[in-house]
């Protein structure tokens, strides 16, 4: 096993026996890798203070593996952990959606998506002072779905793919077709996620 150090954004977090935690993360590259950190539920010291949660950007010290198993995570450096998501529910709620979309898509092995790991770190910063959640919802829809080569761009839609995640509060005046449309676009997104590993 070799050594490896890298930023990530933490997609999932699953609890493995009594101490160890299974985490699904995502590389600026856009690949998605999975760690065991053993003892994580006790150790305080490499990973105390709340570092292993979905949304958080971390940077990761660990063991590479043989592809298909789990790399081993030795330590765990909290860099930014958003914190306005966790102001109210709905922040919350659409930021954990929009994990699990990327989560849904991104692939092991698959290292030229940085794309996707751009989309979500901007969406996760989106999140934190976003006026409209709906509104920012809609905005990741279409700019996900265009990534993806699900959708053509439509002229309804010019506004949410010419604007950066960064600027969605300039979209309120949007929210009429947010109203309209953004019932059959996440039935584009909801469709396209649970066929997207078929």
């Amino acid at each position: 096993m070799t050594q490896g150090k890298e930023r990530f954004i933490i997609l999932k977090k699953i609890k493995y026996s009594e101490a160890d935690l299974i985490l699904h993360a995502l590389s600026p590259h856009g690949e998605k890798l999975s760690f065991i950190a053993r003892g994580a539920l006790r150790s305080k010291k490499r990973f105390g203070g709340g570092v292993l949660e979905p949304t958080h950007f971390v940077s990761f010290t660990f063991k590479q593996s043989e592809q298909g198993q789990l790399n081993v995570l030795q330590e765990a450096t909290l860099i930014n952990d958003f914190p306005g998501i966790r102001t109210d529910y709905d922040r919350l709620e659409l930021a954990l959606h929009v994990l699990e979309c990327v989560s849904k898509v991104s692939q092991e092995g698959d290292k030229n998506s940085e794309f996707l790991y751009n989309l979500l770190g901007n969406t996760l910063k989106a999140i934190e002072t976003t006026q409209d959640p709906l509104v920012l919802k809609m905005h990741f829809y279409l700019k996900f779905l265009l990534q993806q080569g699900v959708v053509q761009a439509e002229p309804w839609m010019a506004p949410f793919l010419k604007a950066n995640l960064a600027d969605s509060n300039q979209l309120l005046s949007q929210r009429q077709i947010v109203d309209e449309e953004l019932r059959n676009v996440e039935a584009m997104v909801r469709h396209y996620i649970e066929h997207a590993m078929l």
